[in-house]
């Protein structure tokens, strides 16, 4: 079987038999024979798009849908199952557990579903087969078959015959390829006289037991559900940066650096670490609208927008009204736990949640404005905007004097990696951690003397006395495991790439 990707056959066919490209005009005549059963894939073949992907695009209510998608095909390790077999039980499971936990989408589903065949019919490939009697045509597909029989309901297809996955399927219907599902359905003398037309080479099996085995250019673009279903972080992690930044900047960097700034004491500081990520995660459910919202408006307004590859694929991505219900939920559980642990008194609750609320109109106020505002004056709102994202916990919680010199010294360290980005320089070539160090040893070398020559400067109210001892020995330990994490991370990448197959762990060890 030739090493071919879909994409390189357009505008032509590829016979795997006769190991060439052919016509249109020949797959024509091919699939026209009267003798020949038909045997055609259904995703990105005789659809321009992917049944199961769609599906679960349109199931509602996208909150929940979103949840399991993420919990059944994006937290749990299918690679580890021979071949494809995991990826297609996946897929399975995700559906099942969508109709059964949402049933009401069965009933959509078989609404919309011929509305949406219509709007994603590979048309190039419908104008192949117009010829070919539906009785000896059989769509055949890993798929979901009540999902692609709803689509064709309506169609010229109805009538054609459909092998693809049931609800009850056997064990055996996600392992090997389609050949077993063809030869069981319509015998293996039929299967040797058929004509079969696919766009992947997964199918290789039945594109080498078919008579004729024609490989067709991809119909359609790719469809993934999750850039239809808002999760928080989603777009951040999968555009504007990577899982691992993204958790090392959000949780060993902006939440522990906010835990320290307002702990008083070491239980207090295990307190907050349970907190504040919760309050982040808040704020930042919001902030990611104006990520998204950013790079919309660069690619419709700048000449040479610097945007992800990806930035296309989430064109329809629902980030509206479901960051503000993940931000209060975030807010809330964060709140409780506060509460839980005497952090915060109920009397407080009903103020700070008002307090919390109208934080939130303000990160998304001033992102919006800076979303609009020049390139070259956006330098001068960053350290606003992020400043809001920092400080918004002190609207809760009391920080030492010291904590605010530390979480100043973390918005000069991102305010000056922003200004090297914006004039034109390297930002990887500044260190983020080194600067930021820096920056708080100066700023707490000043408290310091200030305090022995002055006194009163450093003083903290009862109950809070160690809080400054506390924030700098905390803040000292925690630059020095930031400085170190470099030179750590260059012998792992070092240690993962002398190994052979290893180069992607690698790469994304030091992303």
């Amino acid at each position: 079987m030739p090493e071919l990707a879909t994409e390189q056959l357009a505008p032509d066919f590829f016979d795997v038999r006769r190991q060439s490209a052919v016509s249109a005009d020949t797959v024509r005549r091919e699939v026209a024979e009267p003798d020949s059963p038909v045997l055609v894939d259904f995703d990105h073949t005789l659809v321009a798009t992917n049944s199961t992907e769609l599906f679960i695009a349109h199931c509602r209510p996208s909150l929940v849908v979103a949840v399991i998608d993420l919990l059944v095909r994006g937290r749990l390790p299918w690679g580890l199952f021979p071949g494809r077999s995991g990826y297609r039980f996946r897929d399975y499971l995700c559906v099942v557990l969508i109709v059964v936990l949402t049933p009401w989408n069965l009933l959509r589903w078989r609404r919309d579903a011929p509305a949406l065949f219509a709007q994603h019919r590979a048309s190039e490939i419908s104008g192949l087969l117009t010829d070919v009697d539906r009785s000896r045509l059989t769509i055949i597909s890993f798929g979901m078959s009540f999902v692609i029989r709803a689509l064709l309901r309506g169609s010229e297809y109805e009538s054609a015959a459909l092998l693809a996955t049931p609800l009850l399927p056997a064990p055996s219907r996600f392992a090997g390829g389609k050949t077993r599902t063809a030869v069981g359905a319509v015998g293996e003398h039929e299967v040797a006289r058929a004509v079969f037309l696919t766009d992947s080479l997964d199918d290789a099996d039945l594109l080498g037991a078919s008579r004729t085995g024609l490989l067709i250019p991809r119909q359609g673009e790719p469809l993934s559900a999750r850039e239809r279903l808002y999760v928080p972080l989603r777009y951040t992690v999968r555009v504007k940066s990577s899982p691992w930044y993204t958790f090392d900047r959000l949780i060993l960097v902006d939440a522990l650096v906010v835990a320290i700034a307002v702990a008083y004491d070491l239980e207090s500081l295990l307190h907050f670490v349970l907190i504040v990520p919760l309050l982040l995660l808040s704020v930042m459910s919001v902030y990611e609208i104006g990520y998204v919202e950013n790079d919309m408006h660069a690619a419709r307004s700048e000449a040479r927008p610097v945007l992800s590859p990806l930035v296309s694929r989430f064109r329809d991505y629902p980030i509206r009204l479901g960051p503000w219900i993940w931000a209060t939920a975030f807010a809330a559980a964060g709140l409780a736990v506060a509460v839980l642990l005497d952090e915060l008194s109920n009397e407080e609750l009903l103020a700070t949640g008002v307090a919390w609320a109208l934080l939130l109109l303000a990160v998304r106020g001033v992102f919006y404005v800076y979303n609009r505002m020049r390139t070259e004056t956006r330098i001068f709102a960053y350290p606003v905007l992020q400043g809001l994202r920092f400080g918004g916990v002190f609207l809760v919680f009391v920080p030492s004097v010291l904590g605010v010199v530390l979480v100043l010294s973390q918005l000069t360290a991102m305010w000056a990696t922003y200004v090297v980005y914006r004039l034109g320089g390297r930002k990887e070539a500044l260190n983020r951690d080194l600067f930021g160090t820096v920056a708080f040893l100066i700023g707490a070398g000043l408290l310091g003397m200030t305090e022995v020559l002055h006194g009163g400067v450093l003083a903290e109210p009862p109950g809070r006395e160690s809080a400054t001892e506390l924030c700098l020995v905390s803040a000292l330990l925690w630059s020095l495991a930031r400085l170190g994490k470099a030179p750590v991370l260059r012998r792992v990448k070092g240690a993962l790439a002398s190994r052979p197959g290893r180069d992607r762990t690698a790469a994304a060890v030091a992303s």
